[in-house]
């Protein structure tokens, strides 16, 4: 399994199935060939590497004994045509989620004390799963709506350079729609993360993979096989020593679980981003009477992370306020890539003509760093082109989203900024 993957940006490579060395995650940050140097998305530092991006990422400079330089083998070609318009996306997907079917243990994830969705909220959100032959699906798509040709529509490819199939695995798909409830893409959450070697280092020159799932480790110094065990899935490290010398340590933590439905690195495949969608979520009493194509204005909106999240809370939210206190909170969720993506949705709060915002990001917004920084600087940037804004907080025993936290029958308390 390759651990990089090439970007558009030549000699820069993305965390692709590897932790960013600066912040511990996986999947947006980058990493230049040379290895002495690291675009990070989460975590801040006194140089931007892209500042007037949507998504801004900080550069770090490792220090020498960290340095690992890229080796090609290991990542994975950037192969991406530009996705197609909005309405091509929405008509192609439409189509596609006509021929899908929502397997039983999806099912149940979705029922669960967990999501507690309803089964009119599963089909009006038509939530699916993943096919597990998709090259059938595509060829059944083509024979009935006359589609040759789906380049530019993340998820599909050309296998082989003979016939069209999706890139994915075995999960549950969630509907990306934007604010004129056209379906843009989607995400998928796998049933089985891989885990993954996180690593502390001390010295160049060395790179722990799993070689298989879920944690046979092994270790390699320059090139040289020097460790290979079980390590199981911990938050404590474990020394690697070699010859006498201390090279670092490593940890098997779990993998993403929540993955785009892309083909960015597939024979003329689409990625997700360029930019990543925002998913626009209404309450299903909205939903299943919004036509495909009309804007879908908002006094209101509430700004969180996660479209299953904010599918929940919206419905949630309608049920346990009463038309009085919804006038003034509002039912509609921008659900954003990720904290750090706030700028995203500023070009759609204009469309929508939005007025107030409700800032609600999870319970740790305030008590981590990261995530405190990027609510922060929304907040001052709202302010300035005169939103009025509000902090929604809830106490973290409560529940970690917002989902969670009205799922236990919680209220959060909506303060007043500015």
């Amino acid at each position: 399994m390759k651990l990089l993957r090439k970007t558009r940006i030549p000699h820069w490579y993305e965390y692709y199935r590897t932790p960013c060395p600066i912040c511990g995650h996986v999947g947006g940050c980058m990493v230049n060939e040379k290895g002495d140097r690291v675009a990070c998305i989460r975590v801040e530092s006194e140089r931007y590497f892209s500042r007037n991006s949507a998504l801004p990422s900080y550069l770090h400079f490792l220090k020498p004994k960290n340095i690992q330089k890229v080796e090609i083998d290991d990542a994975d070609e950037y192969q991406n045509t530009y996705k197609s318009e909005d309405s091509t996306l929405d008509y192609v997907y439409r189509a596609f989620l006509e021929y899908l079917e929502l397997t039983d243990s999806h099912y149940q994830h979705l029922i669960s004390p967990k999501r507690e969705l309803s089964d009119k909220q599963i089909v009006i959100r038509q939530y699916s799963s993943f096919p597990e032959r998709p090259w059938e699906i595509v060829k059944m798509l083509s024979e009935d709506y006359g589609i040759t040709d789906f380049t530019g529509v993340p998820g599909f490819y050309l296998k082989d350079n003979k016939y069209w199939t999706i890139a994915g695995t075995s999960g549950i798909l969630i509907p990306y729609r934007n604010h004129y409830n056209q379906i843009v893409g989607f995400q998928y959450r796998i049933d089985h993360p891989p885990n993954v070697v996180e690593i502390k280092s001390n010295r160049q020159g060395w790179k722990a993979i799993i070689k298989e799932q879920p944690d046979l480790v092994q270790v390699l110094l320059d090139g040289q096989v020097i460790f290979e065990k079980h390590v199981p899935l911990s938050k404590k490290w474990t020394n690697i020593i070699h010859d006498g010398e201390m090279l670092g340590w490593i940890r098997v933590a779990k993998g993403q679980r929540y993955y785009w439905l892309s083909s960015a690195n597939k024979p003329q495949g689409t990625g997700s981003g360029n930019p990543a969608p925002i998913h626009v979520a209404v309450p299903i009493s909205i939903l299943k009477k919004w036509k495909s194509g009309t804007l879908q204005k908002a006094k209101t909106v509430w700004l969180t992370e996660g479209p299953l999240k904010a599918d929940i809370s919206s419905d949630l939210i309608e049920k346990y306020y009463d038309s009085a206190e919804l006038e003034k909170i509002g039912t509609t969720f921008l659900a954003l890539p990720g904290v750090g993506a706030w700028r995203l949705a500023l070009p759609i709060m204009k469309e929508m003509s939005v007025e107030n915002v409700n800032l609600c990001f999870d319970a740790d917004a305030l008590s981590n760093p990261q995530v405190k920084k990027h609510l922060i600087e929304c907040a001052k940037f709202l302010k300035a082109q005169g939103y009025k804004g509000n902090l929604v907080i809830w106490n973290e025993s409560e529940g970690k989203g917002i989902d969670d936290l009205l799922n236990n029958k919680k209220l959060p308390h909506v303060k007043k900024l500015f």
